[in-house]
């Protein structure tokens, strides 16, 4: 039986992961809009919507890497989705500042393997540094298995990761979670600067010292897979400012990007995506990028 099924996937997946781990406008804007009479109908009414709120924002004995805008994003964007009806706080779990640790972080992805089902939307937003990863004598890594062109793995970095330099979740453990999900849409939304802007100096010196081959474009084109879109706040060659990129995508959620889109009552992913994408070219700082494999748009705020 399915259940039977289910149960014993979940229940090896824990095991195997035990083994593995030994502001261009006001953000309160909401446009309400007429959801349209069909969409239920069409996208099945049981439907539930799962988010994770991952922000890092402060680090440990760090100060001087601190990004507090990255909190007031995470808090921006929890408060925003219980606006919309689809959204219930049970299901939005929201971890940042020190608890934002590779741990939890593991532990929350756990939480929401556990709870949705192939019926459900889930949407994951992880905000913090990130790098190519290289070692303490500054080579680039690539932990098993063997799958960069560019030799080296992304990172996203913790709580403590600048002190202890192997405090990061990379993109094949996260890859291997969302990989455990049933639903049947996930979006993920990442914010992380690219390290040489911020002077990540445990990972590299210098922005010299990074490949422009892409962090964001490795990232994402690792973790693309059906069923799925992916945000990302810039692209290969540019490092990524601030919480800009997350403070328009919210503005996107509220409704702004729907109306002038294709104003059908649903605000998407794509439609908010490419909102806060013209917002922030005009900027000239940053570009954000999209990886789409969503079958239509993914359906974030109606």
């Amino acid at each position: 039986m399915k259940i039977i099924k289910d149960s014993q996937r979940k229940l090896m997946f824990t095991i195997l992961i035990c083994i593995i781990l030994i502001p261009f406008l006001n953000t309160d804007l909401v446009i309400c809009k007429k959801i349209p009479e069909n969409y239920l109908e069409k996208n099945n009414d049981s439907a539930e919507y799962w988010g994770l709120i991952f922000a890092v924002g402060i680090y440990k004995n760090h100060s001087n890497q601190n990004r507090l805008s990255m909190l007031e994003a995470a808090d921006d964007l929890y408060n925003s989705l219980l606006i919309h009806s689809n959204w219930n706080e049970e299901n939005i779990h929201l971890v940042k500042g020190e608890q934002a640790t590779g741990t939890n972080l593991i532990r929350e992805l756990m939480w929401l393997i556990q709870n949705e089902d192939n019926n459900d939307y889930s949407l994951i937003y992880l905000t913090t540094h990130g790098s190519p990863l290289k070692n303490q004598n500054g080579d680039i890594i690539d932990i098993p298995p063997k799958d960069e062109a560019d030799g080296s793995d992304e990172i996203l970095v913790m709580y403590d990761g600048f002190e202890n330099w192997y405090s990061f979740i990379w993109d094949d453990l996260l890859n291997f979670f969302l990989g455990m999900l049933q639903s049947k849409g996930i979006c993920l939304i990442v914010e992380s600067c690219y390290s040489g802007g911020f002077n990540d100096d445990y990972i590299v010196d210098s922005i010299e010292d990074i490949s422009y081959k892409s962090f964001n474009e490795e990232f994402g084109n690792e973790l693309l897979q059906q069923n799925r879109v992916i945000l990302m706040s810039s692209e290969e060659s540019t490092v990524s400012y601030g919480s800009y990129f997350s403070f328009h995508l919210i503005d996107g959620f509220n409704g702004i990007a729907d109306y002038l889109g294709n104003n059908d009552g649903i605000n998407s992913a794509e439609e908010s995506f490419y909102y806060a994408q013209n917002k922030i070219d005009l900027l000239g700082w940053q570009h954000p990028t999209i990886l789409d494999n969503f079958p239509g748009e993914f359906p974030i705020t109606f």
